[in-house]
C-alpha cells in the first residue's frame, strides 16, 4: 500500500510539486522539511551554474528568484494546470476514466512539471538573457528530480494534519 501511495504522490501535480509544496511542508513540519528544501534548491542551484556557466553569485541569485516567482505565481498556475490536465486525461480517455486513473496522476504531474519550467525559463530569460530554448530541457529533468525527491520525502516523512 505505500508503494501505491509513493506512486501516486510521484504523479499527483500539487501534493508533491515541489516549489508549491514547500511552503506547506515547511509550515506543517517545521524542521522536518528544512534539509528537503536546501536540498532541492541545491540541486537546482547545479543544474544553472552547470548549464548557464555563469557566477555563483549570479546562480544563487538567479535560482533563488526563479523559486521564489514559481513558488508564488505557481500556486495559481499549477491550479490551472491541473485543470487542463484533468481535462486532458478526461477528453483522451473519453471520460471512461475517474480522476484517480493512473492517466490522470502522469498526465497532471507533466503539466506541473511543464508548467514549473515554463515560469522558471521565463525568469532566467528576464534576468540571464537566455532564450527558453536553450533552457527547457535541463529545467525539466530539475524540477522532474526535486519532485522526486519530495515525494520520497512525504513517504518516509508524512505530514500528519490534525
Amino acid at each position: 500500500m505505500r508503494f501505491l501511495f509513493l506512486l501516486l504522490s510521484v504523479c499527483c501535480f500539487s501534493s508533491v510539486h515541489a516549489d508549491v509544496v514547500w511552503p506547506s511542508m515547511y509550515i506543517a513540519s517545521a524542521q522536518g522539511s528544512i534539509p528537503i528544501i536546501i536540498s532541492g534548491l541545491l540541486i537546482e542551484i547545479g543544474f544553472v551554474k552547470y548549464f548557464t556557466k555563469v557566477g555563483w553569485i549570479k546562480t544563487i541569485v538567479v535560482t533563488t528568484v526563479m523559486n521564489a516567482v514559481s513558488a508564488t505565481v505557481g500556486l495559481v498556475f499549477i491550479l490551472i494546470s491541473g485543470l487542463v490536465a484533468d481535462a486532458f486525461a478526461s477528453f483522451v480517455t473519453l471520460g471512461k476514466t475517474g480522476t484517480f486513473h493512473w492517466f490522470h496522476w502522469l498526465t497532471s504531474y507533466v503539466f506541473a512539471i511543464l508548467t514549473n519550467t515554463m515560469l522558471e525559463g521565463i525568469i532566467i530569460k528576464l534576468i540571464m538573457k537566455l532564450p527558453i530554448s536553450k533552457t527547457f530541457r535541463w529545467l525539466f529533468v530539475a524540477n522532474a528530480i526535486t519532485i522526486v525527491m519530495c515525494a520520497i520525502h512525504l513517504y518516509l516523512f508524512p505530514i500528519h494534519i490534525g
